[in-house]
């Protein structure tokens, strides 16, 4: 049976198509394209006016027309700092065959191995990321004849690093590094206008970010991030150390005018661990350019506690808002031992080191439950507490010694049971020891206070306060000194005790019953100067300036001039021993 033979057009197809897999495969090896490596860099180098370095170029016409890169920069603009705006290991493009023609550049395909994007801003506010050209005098923008369109990029590896370009030496300080990212991007045009057109889409999973201020990164341990119609969703979840694991979502709604709004949720902020982390940090940034306020970022944080051991607070919102030039929290609100805490607070970084500012207000405080986390402050004293404080600092090493403020406090209906505090306590020893070891109200009882009010000066590393007032069913008490941020103590005051007015016998009115027995007076009140020293956990008190003081009328006497009353309102505690 004799072989049907093929059409004469197909063998003709045929053979070309051989000969052009042939071509496709050979064509390469005879073809030197690396010898136009230079006219490719000088023409990047015009059309960007940067530094341009190219490795090897290679280029392959199976299973697509495409090329090869192996090494790749793009320096920084002239007069910026030393360095490269963009460097990747390799990069990799397949191009159309038919668009190509029509001198389009319509890349299929392009994937750029492990590159790094340095985004610097200088102190004048000029920036290394912009790149068009730059022009001669009198020269128009020029039209060009060729569009760019790239289907799909795949960036794998990639990192980016944030930095600020400071000083004469013009030394680049790093503000946020990410690493390990891996993105996708889809219809992808080289042209402003089509911005909006492009599709990206990134796995956050294994992503490090450097923070400054901050040794420990920010780990993502998973999350997606997506760019649709000139729109970024994310959702995700991430630890930053020991201090938090937060799950959160972020959006930008339009990415030509970039506002990032985002929320984020955690059940626990160690802020010892953030503290600690904070003083052990090697990076920190730099001043911004002055006169720009414009806004980055807003949202919301919410935390289930708060710690900053051995205290906690729970339930705990914020708004913040970032701004290119400071950051501001407006109010940190959270519930503190039955009262509520709020706390609005500003960092501004157009001074180095960073300053920051913030109002604090409490109300309600149940101080005998806040003083029970402690086991140095545990039962000495009850009440509710109020508290308002307006403070100044600087962040890093010496955040303590570099706080400044004033505000004052107050503690309504509360007592100090026993003797353990001190203070008052020691005081009532005193008491019992000038009452001769008659009432005092021995060593159990409990001193009450109706309230305590005082103002808080802080500088200098200590709490410094004017005049601390308590009234109380015995009598009163004032206080001027200062507490330091190592609990170290340095008071002085006095206590003016007085007769009860319920008319139930007190330890108070037993002590007035022996000076008055003595002097053959009616003694009606006790002025007693006391000092404190040593530690909040550890108080010392010991006597003050000036004698004991007490007041009262003559028990012989109705009437008195006012000479005479004014004669007998104060006398000596050595008035006892003399002759009536």
């Amino acid at each position: 049976m004799p072989v049907k033979r093929l059409p004469r057009w197909l063998w003709i197809v045929g053979s070309l198509l051989i000969v052009l897999i042939l071509l496709a495969l050979i064509v390469p090896y005879f073809l030197d394209v690396d010898r136009y490596r230079s006219t490719i860099a000088a023409q990047i180098q015009e059309a960007t006016g940067r530094k341009v370095t190219l490795g090897k170029l290679n280029a392959h016409l199976l299973p697509t027309v495409g090329f090869t890169i192996d090494q790749f920069t793009l320096g920084n603009p002239p007069g910026f700092a030393d360095g490269n705006l963009l460097a990747a290991e390799s990069i990799r493009g397949s191009l159309a065959l038919g668009p190509l023609l029509r001198r389009e550049f319509q890349l299929t395909s392009v994937e750029i191995v492990h590159p790094h994007l340095y985004l610097l801003e200088d102190d004048r506010g000029r920036v290394n990321y912009e790149l068009e050209a730059p022009k001669k005098p009198g020269q128009k923008k020029a039209e060009s004849s060729v569009s760019v369109t790239i289907d799909a990029i795949e960036v794998s590896d990639a990192e980016l690093t944030l930095a600020r370009v400071t000083g004469s030496r013009k030394k680049v300080v790093p503000v946020v590094h990410a690493r390990n990212m891996n993105v996708t991007l889809e219809d992808v045009a080289l042209d402003a206008k089509k911005l909006k057109q492009w599709k990206a889409d990134a796995d956050l999973d294994g992503v490090v970010l450097h923070l400054p201020g901050i040794k420990p990164p920010l780990e993502f341990r998973s999350g997606n991030l997506a760019l649709r119609n000139g729109g970024i969703d994310s959702k995700f979840s991430a630890t930053l150390g020991d201090i938090t694991r937060a799950d959160g979502t972020l959006k930008v709604k339009d990415i030509e005018n970039a506002l990032v709004v985002f929320d984020l949720k955690t059940s626990l902020l160690d802020l010892d661990q953030f503290t600690a982390a904070s003083a052990k940090s090697e990076t920190a940034p730099a001043t911004p350019a002055r006169g720009r306020s414009g806004m980055l970022a807003q949202g919301r944080i919410a935390a289930e506690r708060i710690r900053l051991a051995p205290y906690e607070a729970t339930g705990a919102t914020a708004d913040v808002r970032i701004f290119d030039d400071r950051m501001e929290i407006w109010p940190v609100k959270a519930a503190l031992y039955g009262g509520i805490a709020q706390v609005s607070a500003r960092v501004d970084t157009r001074q180095t080191p960073q300053r920051f500012s913030a109002n604090i207000q409490i109300t309600d405080l149940d101080v005998g439950k806040m003083l029970a986390a402690s086991p140095d402050t545990r039962g000495k004293m009850t009440g509710t507490g109020q508290l308002r404080l307006q403070i100044f600092g600087s962040l890093g090493d010496n955040l303590v010694d570099s706080l400044t403020g004033t505000g004052d406090l107050s503690v309504r209906d509360g007592k100090f049971p026993g003797f353990n505090l001190g203070t008052l306590g020691a005081l009532a020893k005193v008491q019992q020891l000038l009452s001769f070891g008659q009432g005092g109200g021995g060593g159990g009882g409990d001193l009450t206070f109706t309230s305590i009010t005082g103002d808080l000066n802080i500088g200098g590393g200590r709490i410094e306060s004017n005049r601390i007032h308590m009234d109380s069913p015995s009598g009163t008490l004032d206080l001027r000194g200062s507490m330091g941020f190592d609990q170290t103590l340095a008071y002085d005051g006095q206590a003016n005790l007085a007769k009860s007015a319920s008319g139930q016998a007190s330890p108070t009115d037993a002590l007035l019953g022996v000076l008055g027995a003595a002097t053959k007076r009616q003694v009606s009140g006790l002025s007693i100067p006391f000092s404190i020293r040593g530690t909040f956990s550890e108080p010392k008190v010991g006597p003050g300036r000036g004698l004991p003081q007490f007041a009262g009328t003559s028990s012989t006497q109705t009437t008195q001039q006012p000479a005479q009353q004014q004669e007998q309102k104060k006398k000596s505690i050595f008035d006892l021993f003399k002759k009536p």
